[in-house]
């Protein structure tokens, strides 16, 4: 033991080995001492641990990037190019070509509806009548002023001989028969217009009215259809597809309420301007019944067979990967790589599609193993 006046006694300084004095500690620097001796032997192992696994991950990406890539088997098919016409779709409501609105002249009260809709009529069969108190007063009216008129006439002719009226005079008597003739035609005429009759033999497509009401001159009582008439349909075409269609083109129509049936039909008409309010450009199409009971109203699916043809790329279904919408893509072969390329697609037919853009320039696209690929990989052409 040192004593306290030894000079080799340092006060703060415990009694340790002679070689390394050790300070003392109090409480808090202790606390920091022991800390940090703990830190240092935990990392330690820590840094030897992850030195070992960057060493390792290193090892393992070399040995990955130094491995061969793998080569993907693929078939090769070329793009087929054929003449066709592409069918142009649209839709539409079916009527008769002599339809017929059928109104009385004047107003009135109706008196008689002697038909239902869908009824067969006959030609001059009486369809419809107004109450005829009002017009045959209005005929008696009228048939009463031309004989007055008429015998003032006679009576200033005899005048006139005499020279007892002027030839003024009698030119006004005249002149008042002659109006007085034409007002009892008129009459005539909007009486013969108060009852409808069957034009022709037809069918009664719409009724309107029914007895007692009251309606106006010319309005629409019947919708009348000839048993003759052809049955047409209109549909609304874009720009793009009115240039293609002509005249005697022929047509499909397909109707919900007949499945099974396909409706011949041909072009017989076209719009030579827009529809102000859709842009589009009415095709009149003319079917054939085929022994089918029609209707006006039905709405029916035309297809329309362009006499133009143009020329179209096709794919097989199994080479258009990517597909969404009017878009995809395709692969081909550069060298011993695969290259892909962006299409717009069109409709398809059976095992084809076709093909709008994006393969001018390819002649072979890869079919069998398409879906496998990603761009820039190894292929070997089967």
């Amino acid at each position: 033991m040192y004593g306290a006046n030894d000079r080799n006694f340092h006060p703060g300084l415990d009694c340790v080995s002679p070689r390394r004095a050790r300070p003392s500690r109090s409480a808090g620097a202790r606390f920091f001492w022991e800390s940090y001796m703990k830190y240092r032997k935990s990392f330690l192992p820590m840094a030897i641990i992850a030195t070992v696994f960057l060493a390792m991950t290193h090892c393992t990406k070399t040995d990955t990037a130094g491995a061969p890539q793998k080569i993907v088997p693929v078939e090769l098919v070329e793009v087929r190019r054929a003449a066709m016409a592409l069918p142009i779709h649209g839709s539409g409501m079916l009527f008769a070509q002599q339809q017929i609105r059928l109104s009385f002249k004047t107003g009135g009260i109706v008196e008689t509806i002697n038909v239902r809709e869908g009824e067969d009529v006959r030609r001059g069969q009486v369809l419809a009548q107004l109450d005829l108190d009002e017009i045959n007063a209005q005929v008696e009216q009228a048939q009463s002023v031309y004989d007055k008129a008429k015998r003032d006439d006679e009576r200033a002719a005899n005048l006139y001989a005499e020279g007892v009226v002027t030839l003024e005079q009698k030119q006004n008597v005249d002149t008042q028969l002659q109006v007085a003739a034409a007002n009892l035609r008129i009459a005539q005429f909007n009486l013969e217009h108060s009852t409808i009759k069957a034009p022709a033999d037809g069918r009664i497509l719409r009724r309107f009215v029914e007895p007692s009401e009251l309606v106006g001159p010319g309005t629409p009582i019947f919708y009348f259809g000839s048993g003759r008439e052809q049955w047409l349909i209109r549909i609304g075409v874009p720009d793009r597809d009115i240039i293609k269609i002509r005249l005697g083109d022929p047509a499909l129509v397909l109707f919900d309420v007949y499945p099974e049936v396909n409706f011949a039909a041909k072009v017989t008409g076209m719009a030579q301007a827009a529809d102000p309010q859709n842009g589009t450009f009415q095709v009149e199409i003319a079917l054939d019944a085929c022994g089918h009971r029609l209707a006006a109203g039905f709405v029916g699916r035309v297809i329309i067979t362009p006499g133009d043809k143009q020329e179209y790329t096709l794919i097989p279904a199994a080479a258009l990967v990517d597909a969404h919408g009017d878009g995809g893509a395709v692969f081909t072969v550069v060298g011993d790589s695969a290259v892909k390329v962006p299409v717009r697609i069109g409709p398809i037919f059976e095992e084809s599609i076709l093909v709008l853009a994006g393969l001018d320039g390819h002649e072979k696209i890869v079919a069998a193993g398409a879906p496998y690929l990603k761009p820039g990989d190894r292929v070997k052409v089967q």
